[in-house]
């Protein structure tokens, strides 16, 4: 089961104007949604091309949505380890639940242990900085999309 990972990069004035978009005229919902997509696309391009690759697993996981009826776009890391890489993880010592030793198959050698420690990860961030890249140009073209 795979899980996506969430984060709501919202801008008040900029969901406020999108939140009114039935009260503008056919031309300017279509500007708006058009800015809206053409973003969307723009922070998965460059969320692809930010993040790191090393089996080439979490660039693949990446996905786009776009839903013309509620104007809205989603990006999406779909790998389990996404998060982690995103935000990186402290360090984090690891202790068997219900036998004596961990069981610990590395490089088809079998060995046990008591614990394990996992180091702390610097996070190696790939989704915020494709939408903050990428902010100025949405917030622009909705403006220029709603001005008389």
């Amino acid at each position: 089961m795979s899980r996506a990972f969430k984060v709501n990069l919202g801008i008040k004035d900029l969901q406020q104007q999108l939140g009114k978009i039935k009260q503008y005229d056919a031309q300017t919902q279509a500007k708006m949604r058009g800015a809206v997509q053409e973003s969307t696309a723009n922070i998965y391009a460059g969320a692809k091309r930010r993040v790191r690759v090393r089996s080439g697993g979490l660039q693949k996981n990446i996905t786009m949505e776009y839903n013309d009826a509620t104007n809205t776009g989603k990006i999406r890391a779909k790998s389990p380890h996404a998060h982690l890489v995103e935000f990186g993880a402290r360090a984090a010592v690891e202790r068997p639940k219900s036998k004596k030793a961990l069981r610990i198959d590395a490089h088809g050698i079998r060995r046990f242990a008591d614990s394990a420690t996992i180091p702390a990860r610097k996070a190696k961030p790939f989704m915020t900085p494709a939408f903050e890249q990428e902010k100025p140009n949405l917030m622009r073209n909705v403006q220029e999309a709603v001005k008389p």
